[in-house]
């Protein structure tokens, strides 16, 4: 028999100014683009990707506003990967984001349910869920 699997920390969201676990990996997308392969230190086995990756969906479009990385030993952010920006939008990224509000976020005895935001091209063209205004 194998190893039993580690849960794997999620990356973070921020939705109508409320934190949010995210179980998508939008960054993975724009790695595979690249002509250079990216590989991020594993510092822990909770994190197999090497990064948490930090969103935020402003004006229907989904922002890269942060990321914790670590590359042969030297700490990896945006700024690193993007020109010296602080933050991106996600031009690159279409497909599901799964999310789920943070621990803090859920009022007590509420059960926290996932929701699912479509996205094409870094925009919200659909949400699924709790995240509706």
């Amino acid at each position: 028999m194998g190893q039993p699997s580690i849960e794997q920390l999620p990356e973070i969201i921020h939705i109508h100014g409320v934190l949010h676990a995210l179980y998508t990996m939008p960054l993975a997308q724009w790695l595979r683009m690249q002509k250079t392969s990216l590989i991020f230190d594993r510092r822990t086995p909770k994190c197999e990707r090497g990064y948490i990756g930090r969103w935020a969906i402003e004006d229907n479009t989904l922002w890269l506003t942060g990321l914790y990385a670590w590359r042969n030993g030297e700490y990896t952010g945006v700024p690193h990967l993007f020109d010296n920006r602080e933050s991106v939008a996600a031009d690159w990224f279409s497909g599901a984001l799964l999310v789920e509000p943070s621990a803090p976020a859920i009022k007590e005895g509420a059960y926290p349910g996932m929701s699912k935001l479509m996205i094409e091209e870094g925009r919200v063209i659909h949400s699924k869920g709790a995240l509706r205004n």
